[in-house]
């Protein structure tokens, strides 16, 4: 299994790790503030795959460095947040959050489903990914409302073109509304559509604004659950085979491991058994991580198949992503 395993990854995943040291590298020998390494790895992905440079043979490796290890890198994050100091405005932020799940959701409904016309299994999917945790709520909800696998793919495959964007799209509203570090965290962390992204886009700015967003997107990711329940109330007639325990079940089993392991490092941190100088250093090792991943993501964006998403679904979700970083600028004034 090891052997097939890297046969199969080994190339393409090296691939990356040259092009992330050389980023490193570069960026060690000069000091701007313009463009960051994670997102001149995301562009320098985005440059080779559209160039048409073959990749076939590093496809596998390519994939499970943007999945797999992009991961591994956000779970090392949580040794280096110290969860006391994150606390002090818990209660706004978590209310903020709550207000951001249930526009997110009218939106989808009533842009997607009753302006646009989308199956209404195709706009919940929507508005699930795009509030709470990217591809990990539209696998948990799908089974609940009995949602075929186009209404899955169009979910997944628009929200995460879209997502990607924001890494690079969402730092602009620093300079733009003069964002100070927690109020860009509060953004991030409300309006971008999956974990690892939500950290790619506001590592990009700061620390803090990489600690308060994946503090923002983990509570999203905890509210999951009870908006299962709710979804399983409005589509009882679709959901009437599935029982309370495999709604339980599929959470607990879609629930990301990284997130588990993320939380279990950030309660080390933040009772001192892990210090903050070894936090710091697992942080470095994580932005590596980032890097190389972020030349991952890039491998796989193909910018022709942005111009051929389903532009009712794309508008839908860009309506979302408005409302939620609109609800973070503004909200971020008075937290």
């Amino acid at each position: 299994m090891n052997k097939v395993f890297f046969i199969n990854n080994s190339a393409g995943i090296l691939f990356c790790v040259i092009i992330a040291l050389i980023i490193q590298l570069i960026f060690s020998q000069i000091d701007t503030k313009i463009i960051d390494t994670l997102l001149t790895g995301l562009l320098v992905g985005i440059l080779i795959k559209n160039s048409k440079v073959p990749l076939n043979r590093l496809e596998k490796g390519v994939k499970f460095s943007g999945k797999h290890i992009l991961e591994f890198a956000v779970m090392l994050m949580g040794a280096s947040i110290f969860l006391p100091d994150l606390f002090e405005n818990g209660i706004k932020i978590f209310l903020v959050i709550v207000l951001g799940i249930i526009g997110s959701m009218l939106i989808s409904f009533f842009v997607g489903h009753k302006l646009f016309n989308l199956d209404k299994k195709l706009a919940t999917l929507v508005g699930v990914g795009n509030s709470i945790c990217g591809n990990s709520a539209v696998a948990v909800v799908a089974p609940v409302i009995n949602a075929n696998s186009t209404q899955i793919g169009a979910a997944i495959g628009i929200s995460a073109i879209l997502g990607a964007t924001q890494i690079i799209l969402l730092p602009l509203l620093v300079p733009i509304f003069g964002l100070g570090d927690f109020q860009y965290g509060i953004v991030a962390g409300l309006s971008v559509y999956a974990v690892a992204q939500v950290v790619a886009a506001s590592s990009i700015v700061s620390p803090l604004s990489a600690d308060v967003a994946t503090l923002v997107k983990l509570t999203r990711v905890i509210l999951l659950a009870p908006l299962v329940l709710v979804l399983r109330f409005f589509f009882k007639t679709e959901s009437e085979n599935t029982n309370n325990k495999d709604v339980v079940k599929n959470i607990l089993k879609f629930l990301p491991w990284f997130i588990i392991g993320f939380i279990i490092l950030s309660i080390l941190r933040s009772s001192e058994i892990i210090n903050k100088d070894v936090g710091l250093d697992i942080r470095n090792y994580a932005k590596f991580l980032f890097v190389l991943s972020m030349v991952a993501i890039g491998l796989t964006v193909d910018l022709k198949e942005i111009a051929k998403v389903g532009p009712k679904v794309a508008i839908t979700i860009i309506i979302i992503i408005i409302f939620m970083i609109t609800l973070g600028v503004v909200s971020s004034n008075y937290i």
